[in-house]
């Protein structure tokens, strides 16, 4: 177990700055390991598990005089790497201390192998090891009683040292009497293991990054959610049954981080408890990952319902920038998320009572407007000079329909006028019986939902009752889950309310409807998510029937409210629509023409081909909005606002803060919104246009742009980021011949016309000078930041390289002068 990581990822972190810090606790991590695990290869053992910054090791058939004599051997590579110099001077000591423990153990193989199976040890002969190595001072090899009778003599013993919760006793070694013999492992052939073999033990997107030979570009620096969860309650000694409940439990774990979109890293078996360490944002990011985190907490935390013998679960979250990818040595790598927020939310697990989940203050902040937390003490964490403010989970805050007023916004619309008047135009035809459907579509950030907003509001003062509710981006294949709040509301449901209160509203509100759709109430459970058991009517329906029935019943509710009271229907992000609501919004559409229902539907531009939804376009009562980018004259305003708002005063925005804000941001107002947030969150001057061109991305449009790239496949991704490399402004000749490992010109091209029809980089220039631009600059900036520094510096060599070669055939090679100093 190697100490002295914490300080020197925070030294590293205040000298290089997050994300070149994380990267350089990577390399110096890696240096550690390397010298480590040589010595374990030499001495014939195995390295089961990675846990930060520490290693368990196996050594078969040994009655510990190869571990002891490796645990020695360990100690002394150890003082030739212990010393790291910092960058800005000064140098953090690490020091490691080795535990040996011999005898039965437990092995299983855990886990669900489409996803990833893990090696896990177990057992007393564990549990006690982790004992000795708590005794452990740095610099020390400790072993326990059975390896000490077992080597006598052979051992140079220095003291004996006894835990205080029992009487185990454990001997400080300091040699061994006679050296051993080696014992390495062989070289292992290529080609060894097939693809079976391997597949399953690794994370399905790192396999297909490896696979496809651009294992570089599985290192990225790149903003990442830490959870971390503590479980105890299994008998691995006495319980023959334990390797079956413990692999249970963690495909179930498996299986709920897959539905939010993270990842298990690793599972750690330990004497006060075991733990496991997943990640969401790498390797696929997603603009929520800080939500989808929680999510899967609240489900992971009632983990002791679903597992009887599952006890005692902690867990912690925390968020920041990580480095991903593999470490460890040459021999022995794994992949891994690593970073000081890796290590704070291991702490935040630790002091976690059990059933609860605490986490860092930019968790609650990212996820305040879903989830209610509760603002704990203070803690401090050792290697932190700063006390960290702590929050625990309360609970998810119920999904809300949108009722008579939308949602208020602190700062006044800006722009969007001519779409204002459009709506108001179909707002009054619908007001006269002839029903509407309005689609806003823009990319993320450009405003849907404050439109959305302000059409509430117009919505509202012509007496419309507007219901509303929002896909979810991890609930692509949760049934009705935008309909819940909508239908909830409509019949006046509490969710606060028991579940029998619940069940007994809705049936006063159909029988208030028509008492002859009372029979039919079991239909509507699965839109409600409420567990209404089968009456006789609905017991035989089979699920074909029963579903086209579940529509009918809703439709005529909606024509029997509709008849009384004009109705808006709100729904958003519906890129996220899951079938069977999107089944339903295709018969509601339908249905509304001659009724007084205005249906509003907000979602990204190309994603409505994905969801069938032509079938809703081609009516001829439907309208689709496209909200472009903002203007100059908007952006000014807007960002006059924003200052205002921030800092209190009506000061004139200089033009270059303007002009430097529409580089950076393209028109996108979101865009504009963050990076004015940042500089205000960081006490600079809004008004400095040069700290405008200086400041890195905040980690939200971060986030959302890094969430876009990791839809793509690996190698548009890739395509990407070697263009990213080039500039704003690249040729495609320039990429296949810079980076030959991008495939033959033919399969490149093919790749970005897919990116330029994503309009993440347009065509700027047809054949035979075939050019593409980064849409916006922020893509180009995040898929470049995302790249590793030494992968960067790669590219940068190779295509320094290519260009020179270009000047010796080309008239005017002038011109590649100034690209050239740039790129060396």
């Amino acid at each position: 177990d190697i100490s002295g990581f914490t300080p020197l990822t925070e030294a590293l972190a205040q000298a290089l700055g997050p994300r070149r810090g994380a990267e350089e606790l990577t390399q110096q991590l890696n240096l550690v390991y390397d010298a480590l695990i040589t010595e374990v290869d030499f001495h014939g053992g195995s390295v089961v598990g990675f846990a930060g910054d520490a290693i368990t090791c196996w050594f078969a058939a040994d009655t510990g005089r190869r571990a002891t004599a490796c645990a020695l051997a360990l100690q002394e590579a150890m003082t030739r790497v212990a010393t790291i110099v910092l960058p800005g001077g000064g140098q953090v000591e690490l020091a490691m201390k080795v535990a040996v423990a011999s005898g039965a153990i437990r092995r299983f193989v855990v886990g669900n192998p489409q996803q990833q199976l893990m090696d896990v040890l177990a057992g007393e002969t564990l549990a006690r090891m982790a004992r000795a190595e708590h005794l452990a001072e740095p610099g020390e090899v400790l072993v326990d009683a059975p390896t000490a009778a077992a080597l006598g003599n052979a051992l140079v013993l220095h003291s004996w040292r006894s835990a205080e919760e029992s009487d185990e006793h454990f001997a400080v070694i300091q040699g061994l009497t006679a050296p051993l013999s080696p014992s390495a492992w062989p070289p292992l052939p290529s080609q060894a293991l097939d693809e079976a073999q391997l597949r399953p033990w690794l994370l399905p997107t790192v396999y297909e990054r490896l696979q496809g030979g651009q294992g570089e570009f599985l290192t990225e620096l790149r903003p990442a959610v830490a959870l971390f969860l503590r479980f105890a309650g299994l008998d691995y000694d006495t319980d023959e049954a334990a390797g079956e409940k413990l692999n249970a439990f963690v495909c179930w774990v498996q299986d709920i981080l897959g539905r939010y979109g993270g990842s298990l890293i690793q599972l750690t078996i330990g004497e006060k408890g075991s733990y496991l360490y997943a990640a969401f944002g790498a390797p696929i990011a997603h603009e929520d990952d800080a939500r989808r985190a929680v999510a899967a907490a609240t489900e992971l935390r009632v983990a002791p319902e679903v597992w009887p013998t599952i006890q005692q679960v902690q867990l912690g979250i925390s968020l920041g920038t990580m480095r991903s990818g593999a470490y460890g040595s040459a021999t022995r790598r794994s992949y891994g998320v690593l970073g000081d927020e890796v290590n704070l939310t291991a702490r935040l697990m630790q002091h976690a009572a059990p059933g609860q989940v605490l986490a860092s203050e930019r968790v609650q902040q990212a996820t305040a407007e879903h989830f209610i937390w509760r603002a704990e003490t203070a803690i401090q964490v050792k290697g932190k000079r700063k006390a960290i403010p702590l929050f625990s989970l309360v609970q998810h805050r119920q999904q809300q329909a949108i009722q008579l007023q939308g949602p208020t916004y602190a700062l006044p619309m800006v722009g969007r006028e001519a779409e204002l008047r459009l709506v108001l135009e179909r707002l009054g035809q619908a007001l006269t019986g002839q029903g509407q459907i309005v689609g806003i579509t823009a990319e993320a950030g450009v405003g849907k939902s404050r439109l959305v907003a302000e059409i509430i509001h117009l919505a509202n003062k012509h007496g419309l009752v507007g219901y509303g509710g929002e896909c979810q981006s991890y609930g692509t294949n949760t049934p009705y889950l935008v309909w819940q709040p909508i239908w909830r509301a409509f019949f006046g449901i509490d969710l606060e309310a028991p579940l029998e209160t619940q069940i007994h509203t809705l049936s006063e509100a159909l029988d208030r409807l028509n008492p002859d759709l009372l029979p039919r109430l079991p239909l509507l459970g699965t839109v409600l998510a409420l567990p209404i058991p089968d009456n006789e009517l609905t017991r035989p329906l089979e699920p074909h029937l029963r579903k086209s029935s579940r529509e009918a019943l809703l439709l005529d509710c909606l024509k029997r409210r509709a008849a009384t009271t004009p109705l808006l229907l709100v729904l958003e992000d519906l890129h996220w629509l899951d079938p069977l609501s999107h089944d339903l919004l295709e018969e509601v559409g339908r249905v509304i023409a001659t009724l007084p229902v205005l249906l509003v539907l907000a979602y990204r531009p190309l994603e409505l081909t994905r969801l069938q939804a032509p079938r809703l376009t081609r009516l001829p009562y439907f309208t689709e909005l496209q909200l472009a980018e903002f203007t100059v004259v908007e952006a000014e305003r807007l960002i006059e606002a924003k200052l205002a708002q921030l800092d209190s005063t009506q000061a004139r925005v200089p033009p270059e803060v303007v002009e430097q804000l529409m580089v950076r941001a393209q028109g996108n107002p979101f865009y504009i919104e963050e990076l004015l947030n940042l500089l205000h969150d960081r006490g600079l001057d809004p008004h400095n246009a040069q700290l405008l061109s200086q400041t890195e991305l905040p980690t939200s449009l971060h986030s959302l742009i890094l969430s876009r790239i990791d839809q793509l496949s690996e190698r548009q991704k890739i395509t990407l980021k070697v263009a990213s490399v080039i500039g704003r402004l690249f040729r495609a000749a320039w990429l296949y011949g810079y980076y030959p490992s991008l495939g033959e010109p033919g399969g490149v091209k093919a790749d970005l016309e897919v990116l330029n029809r994503l309009e993440l980089t347009p065509l700027d220039t047809p054949e035979p000078e075939l050019t593409y631009i980064f849409k916006h600059i922020v893509t180009q900036e995040v898929a470049y930041e995302s790249l590793a520094y030494a992968t960067r510096a790669l590219l940068h060599e190779q295509l320094a390289h290519y260009l020179e070669a270009q000047m010796e055939r080309e008239a005017h090679s002038e011109a590649y002068l100034d690209l050239l100093a740039y790129h060396y």
